[in-house]
């Protein structure tokens, strides 16, 4: 008697999930480089005798999507977009984080940060740093740093951004301030190209979300609906038993 209400009640809370997770979305379609999630549903099936079978809803966790956001110009000569499936190298007080958020300046030292100060590694695994007389600083597409120092009037090159990317982009794990971690080893990535002045827009959709979360919402009211009504029918069947 108890196998609708535990497969409803299994099933309300992967729903509870999925709100979760769009939520998370909806909040960050204005997230620099943000990837929209999925969740994963996955069927238990239980075999309590030879001709019952129950489903069972299981929540395997979420799928990153990893489409590209819109890029936007922004003019700043330190806002990096990457087209392609790179990500830039952030080094943290936790160990080296993973991001597609190109937002970046320049520190009191002239290294390149994040807006939270964490320094952006360039070729050898190294921060970046830029002279403070420098000027007309240029970023190539394959991430060349050069400008001028000083009174001179001949460009020299500052340093080299790298990119990485990953055999299975869903390894990444999300660690927060839109940043990743990995215990899979990065691959060079000399495919994917870098645009200065640009950035690269969460690849949420707002109003899809709002549509999809207005779904769930009510397939969530109609789950609650059937489990309360379920609840009454075996407290019945109780009375009458009784």
């Amino acid at each position: 008697m108890q196998a609708a209400s535990l497969v409803l009640t299994s099933y309300s809370q992967s729903l509870t999930r999925a709100l979760d997770v769009i939520a998370n979305n909806v909040a960050n379609v204005n997230t620099t480089g943000f990837k929209r999630q999925d969740i994963k549903f996955e069927t238990f099936i239980s075999r309590p005798a030879p001709n019952e079978k129950i489903d069972f809803s299981i929540d395997r966790g979420t799928i990153r999507n990893p489409a590209a956001g819109p890029t936007v110009t922004t003019g700043n000569p330190f806002d990096i977009s990457i087209q392609g499936t790179g990500y830039f190298q952030i080094e943290t007080a936790a160990g080296t984080r993973y991001t597609r958020a190109g937002s970046f300046q320049l520190n009191s030292e002239g290294e390149i940060v994040t807006g939270s100060g964490e320094k952006l590694l360039g070729d050898g695994d190294q921060p970046i740093t830029i002279p403070s007389d420098a000027s007309d600083v240029l970023i190539s597409s394959d991430g060349i740093i050069t400008g001028k120092s000083g009174s001179g009037t001949t460009a020299v090159q500052f340093g080299k951004l790298k990119l990485v990317s990953f055999e299975n982009e869903q390894s990444l794990q999300v660690v927060g301030n839109n940043m990743y971690s990995s215990t899979a080893t990065p691959i060079p990535d000399t495919k994917s190209r870098m645009v200065q002045g640009a950035i690269e827009q969460s690849n949420v959709r707002g109003v899809n979300e709002i549509t999809h979360m207005i779904d769930i919402l009510r397939t969530y009211q109609q789950t609650m609906r059937m489990l309360d009504n379920e609840t009454q029918r075996q407290n019945d069947a109780i009375k009458r038993l009784s």
